[in-house]
């Protein structure tokens, strides 16, 4: 899958993560979601690099739903601004991590709906 590196926990990119709007209706009432997608494996959570803002009607309805198909009814790329907003993160590991992905180009798979 796409995270060959051992994932990142960051609970500072988190908190920041969530310190955003909500990236569907720009609610801020938001939780972190992580993007299923991004390559974890069945049943692990995914890198802390791949998470979003979303309220939390949204990230609720990201969990009852196949998740390539959340993303494309709302027609947001997640990865691109999981990445953005890691690039921006207060945490330097995470930014190190986006850094690292762009290097070795892993970060070419991540932007396949």
């Amino acid at each position: 899958m796409y995270q060959k590196l051992n994932p990142i926990r960051s609970r500072k990119h988190l908190m920041y993560v969530a310190s955003k709007p909500c990236i569907i209706c720009g609610g801020i009432d938001v939780q972190s979601a992580h993007i299923r997608y991004s390559g974890a494996g069945m049943g692990m959570k995914p890198c802390d690099v791949f998470s979003v803002p979303l309220c939390i009607e949204h990230h609720r309805e990201q969990h009852t739903k196949n998740e390539k198909m959340f993303w494309i009814l709302y027609a947001i790329n997640p990865i691109a601004r999981a990445i953005g907003l890691a690039l921006e993160s207060p945490d330097k590991k995470v930014r190190e991590r986006v850094y690292e992905y762009f290097r070795t180009d892993t970060y070419r798979k991540f932007f396949d709906l």
